[in-house]
């Protein structure tokens, strides 16, 4: 047996760390926001990403945007899945569900620490947690990814990860994290830029007050069955560089940016969609290509709105994933 074979038997922490920093390394999405592997062990992995202004979802009230903590859920449990196989081949997410506690605030890194509970002949079983303080959890998600095999594993996809990688003791250097201090109620948003999309397409204003939205390429638009969104075609958007397709967690974070859009623009009276909780099943690789989604309000109630959003490339009928979502309407 060779020593590479070895390293597959059998790796070491010290080198699934460092072989999962060059696997997000070659991610164009993850390398642009600098994530990095802090640590391998026996209960999963951990990811850190930095504070940095591009992923505020909410510029007036200081909130990370809920995208980014799916991007990030999503890429630890794609990393733990790897070093639960005997070999590391290609698997792509089949669906990720994620609650939401509370929201995370900016100037704050992101942690989040993913393990595979459960591995089959075809289905790996994932589950994650995210978190910027201590004992304070942002998000939990689980999700499932499907095994595709080493027949359809692109050749040199293992050796790649591994090659001339050395046992090392060094650990990434993390800045510690700052105690912030509690908003206060100056943080409420401005009523006319709340009421500026209300019932209207030009939804522009808002989206402009979404920076994660704009690094995406987050735009509304209209056809001929009305309202729907657009996500440009970014090569800093891929997730698999081998196809290349877009990253899950971008197409997930798409669709919850305009689903809160929606929800604000179509509300019976001005109120902040908070979300509780998103399951996105992911249908069909998406291509580096202009995506659309559209959004229907299943339900609005007095505190909560379900909605249904269904992403598509080249035929709406046959949708590259779908995503459900449960808000809590706040009071403006």
């Amino acid at each position: 047996m060779s020593a590479q074979e070895d390293a597959f038997a059998s790796p070491s922490f010290s080198l699934w760390r460092q072989a999962l920093q060059r696997f997000i390394d070659v991610i164009p999405h993850t390398h642009m926001l600098e994530m990095q592997v802090t640590s391998v062990d026996e209960e999963g992995v951990t990811l850190y990403l930095p504070w940095h202004p591009l992923l505020s979802g909410d510029r007036q009230r200081g909130l990370v945007h809920t995208g980014v903590l799916s991007m990030l859920l999503d890429t630890a449990c794609g990393a733990s899945v790897l070093t639960a196989l005997p070999q590391p081949e290609v698997c792509p997410t089949l669906d990720l569900h994620i609650s939401h506690r509370r929201p995370g605030i900016e100037e704050l890194p992101l942690w989040v620490k993913a393990r595979a509970d459960a591995v089959s002949s075809s289905v790996v079983f994932t589950e994650a947690q995210a978190w910027q303080q201590d004992g304070q959890p942002l998000a939990r998600a689980s999700g499932h990814f499907a095994r595709l095999g080493p027949r359809n594993t692109p050749p040199g996809f293992a050796d790649a990860m591994f090659a001339g990688l050395a046992e090392s003791d060094e650990s990434p250097a993390i800045p510690p994290t700052p105690v912030m201090a509690a908003r206060g109620s100056s943080d409420a948003l401005d009523p006319l830029l709340l009421e500026a999309g209300i019932n209207d397409d030009n939804l522009a204003p808002w989206i402009a007050q979404i920076p994660y939205a704009g690094q995406l390429g987050v735009s509304a638009c209209r056809d001929d069955e009305g309202l729907c969104f657009a996500l440009e075609a970014r090569s800093s958007n891929i997730g698999n560089p081998m196809l290349p397709a877009l990253h899950g967690g971008v197409v997930a974070a798409f669709m919850e940016t305009v689903a809160a859009l929606h929800t604000l623009s179509q509300s019976r009276q001005p109120r902040l969609p908070r979300l509780v909780n998103v399951t996105v099943d992911y249908l069909a690789p998406a291509a580096v290509k202009p995506t659309r989604a559209r959004c229907r309000l299943v339900r609005e109630g007095r505190r909560m709105v379900n909605v249904d959003t269904w992403a598509w490339q080249d035929d709406e009928a046959t949708p590259i994933a779908r995503a459900r979502m449960s808000y809590v309407l706040d009071p403006a």
